[in-house]
Formats: C-alpha cells, structure tokens, sequence
C-alpha cells in the first residue's frame, strides 16, 4: 500500500509539473511607482476583467503571473490597478495596442493612473474650469464621472468669463472618487470637436473641490449659427421604398436621423447639415429608420462605416450593394445557438469554436479574438453592438 499511495503521489507531482511547465510566464517591467500590477486579456477565463488577475511583485519595477490556459494567441494589457481607469499607456499618454506574446518580458512606459491599495475612493462634489480659445462658442466635457458618453447638453459647460486672450467656461458635478477622475474637453457636441491634446486629464488634486484646466486648441469648433451641407447621391437596390442617412453628423441618434428624397427607382439624394469648415462625418445609409436595416458589403455583413467631409465632399456619390432583411435574419437565427450576455459593460459569448468580432455601430472594428469556449469583451460604452460569431452576426444591446 506504501508503494502504491508513493506512486500516486509522484504521478501527481509530475502532472502538476507539466501543468506549471505548459503554463506561459508573463514578465513585465514598470515604472516607478508602481504599487500593484494586473493583466487582462480575451484569456479562456476571466476574459477581459481588470481585476482577477494580479501579477507577484518581484521588486519595484518586476512582476510576474503565471496563466496555465493562456496561450501565444491571446491578446493583452496590463493595468496598475484593478480597473479600466488605471490601464497602461504610451511614453506620451497615448492609448497603447493589445499586446500580442512574444517572449513574455515586456515593459509598461506609463500608467493612465496609479493604483494605490491604501486610498480609499473619494466621492465629492467638484467644480472645473477650462480656459480655450476665443473661437470655442460651446464647450462640453466626458469623463469618468458619466462612463465617458458622447458630449451632450448634458454635460455642456457654462461661459462665465471672456478675456482679451481665451474663454473660461465652468461645470460641477458628482463623481465617485476623485482619486480615480478623468475627462477631457470638446469645443462642440461630439467628439469630432474634441481637444487635440490625445491624453486624457488627471483630475489634478483629488483634496481640492476644484480644477483650473488650459486646453489650445481642438480638432474642430462647433458653431451653431452657421450650416453648410453635404448633398448625397445614392444608387440603391431597385425596389427600394425609402432610404435613410444615419451617422456621426447626427450622433447615431434615431431621433435626428434624415430621410433621403426618391428621385427615381434606385435613386435617392439627402443633404447634411454640417457646422465647421472643415467637417468629416462617418455615416451609413438604411432602408429603414432602425439598426435591423443597415447597408451591407459583398458577404451580406454590415459594410465599413463611410466618411464624407466638407468641403471636399459637398457633393457625393455612393452605391449601396444591398440592405441586411432575410440574410440578415438567416445570420440572427445562427447565432442563436450561443448563449449571449451582457455583464459590467461587456458583452460574454459562451460556445465559441473560432472566433469573435465585435463591431459598432458605425462599422468599426472593437474588438478580435480566435478562441474555443467562453469570450468576453472589453468594457464597452452603453450602446448597440454587433458581435460576429463564428460567421454568425447578432445585435447586443450593453445597458449603461
């Protein structure tokens, strides 16, 4: 009995030998001060979750995590922190590319935020001031403090003073921890107008009530007095009764969207309203005034978001392959047979055999992952998605 329980016992330690030989190791170097150390990545499990896996700190600047399941195909971002707020950054605050594994050193050249374990979150009332250019007529702000949506009315800001050299605007608002504030500045409705500096703003002193912020300068300057438009031409399927405009130009929103003018069967025109020179909007046409009815490329999926700007655009033409209806509805039925959810702003597809992309709903490409079993997303904005799955395509909502 004594020889057999050995055997047993050394059988076990062989296999879980294997399992920690089979295992990738990551490394990675950081800057100084760095308290903690966390990866995500579309990992079997726990894909995407800022918070479940944290790195063994090695010294200072070295950590280091063994992940069993995780193999070479798998993308990745490290985090100092067990949030999406304290993700890494480029050396100059940019955003940086998922990582893809080489040899398993890499290194981190900035943080968006340090996470320290010891600062407890800090809800408060703050007040932010932004001097800009004597052009900015409307000034908005998004941040952390409303899940970064688009700049609306909502967070419009107030001019209270104007100087022989720039414009001072204000707004104060309620954010949960001011330790962990970011947000950044938009000289109009959407970020089309956003500033031009890329890095997001720290708030600077999470003990203050209050933040003096400078910005220079913005991609464009919204100017709600002034229109110019951009005239559409669209050949479409013959048979087609009604045909929409739907876009960045009028915020993705159903509710501003414009109806295109029948000119003859197969034939449609529509004029956008722009209120900067220059202007780029991204758009897409429908048959229908919903998301079910988009324009589709030649495999019958939602073709690539189009752009026009103004003025080199002011008059367009465009063709429109086809409309998503019953391929549409043959994709949806498919995708079916995937348990599909949304969770913490992410969206988890269970039973994947190869891949997943998920798209906006302009068209752009979010996110890519080749995987068998259970993928969950980054954290997303509130909004619709479409998310292919294996070939088969499917509309997600991800509630705010």
């Amino acid at each position: 009995m004594k020889i057999f329980f050995t055997v047993v016992i050394s059988f076990l330690s062989m296999f879980t030998w294997m399992q920690s030989a089979s295992a990738l190791v990551y490394t990675v170097t950081v800057p100084t001060p760095t308290n903690e150390v966390y990866i995500a990545g579309d990992f079997p499990t726990t894909a995407w979750s800022p918070k479940d896996r944290k790195l063994n700190r090695v010294d200072a600047t070295h950590f280091t995590i063994d992940i069993p399941e995780a193999t070479t195909a798998n993308v990745y971002k490290y985090l100092s922190g067990p949030d999406w707020v304290y993700v890494e950054k480029s050396a100059t605050g940019t955003d940086v590319s998922n990582r893809a594994y080489v040899d398993g050193n890499d290194i981190v050249a900035k943080w968006s935020l340090v996470y320290n374990p010891a600062v407890l979150p800090l809800p408060k009332n703050v007040t932010i001031n932004v001097t800009v250019p004597l052009d900015v007529l409307e000034c908005y702000i998004a941040g952390t403090f409303n899940a970064w949506t688009i700049p609306t009315d909502s967070t419009k800001m107030t001019l209270v003073e104007t100087t022989a050299t720039g414009k001072i605007f204000t707004i104060s608002f309620f954010t949960a921890d001011a330790n962990t504030l970011l947000y950044k500045f938009s000289a109009g409705p959407g970020w089309d107008y956003a500033q031009t500096s890329v890095a997001n703003i720290n708030y600077p002193d999470p003990a203050s009530n209050t933040a003096n912020e400078v910005i220079t300068s913005f991609i464009s300057y919204y100017n709600p007095s002034t229109a110019n438009t951009i005239t559409i031409t669209a050949t479409v399927p013959a048979g087609t009764d009604r045909v929409w405009i739907q876009g960045s130009a009028f915020g993705w929103d159903w509710a501003n969207a414009l109806e295109a003018t029948k000119v003859s069967d197969g034939l449609f025109t529509v004029a956008v309203p722009v209120l900067t020179s220059p202007y780029t909007m991204q758009y897409l046409m429908f048959s229908q005034p919903d998301l079910n009815h988009y324009e589709v490329d030649e495999t019958g999926f939602v073709r690539e978001v189009r752009i026009a700007t103004y003025p080199a655009d002011i008059t367009t033409s465009i063709s429109v392959i086809g409309w998503a209806s019953l391929l549409n509805a043959l994709h949806e039925n498919k995708a079916d047979r995937y348990k599909i959810l949304t969770q913490d702003k992410s969206i988890v597809v269970d039973g994947v055999t190869s891949e997943v992309d998920i798209f906006d709903i302009s068209g752009r490409k979010i996110q890519s992952s080749k995987l068998t079993g259970i993928f969950r997303s980054v954290a997303l904005n509130p909004g619709i998605y479409i998310i292919r799955v294996d070939g088969a395509s499917k509309k997600v909502y991800v509630n705010p």
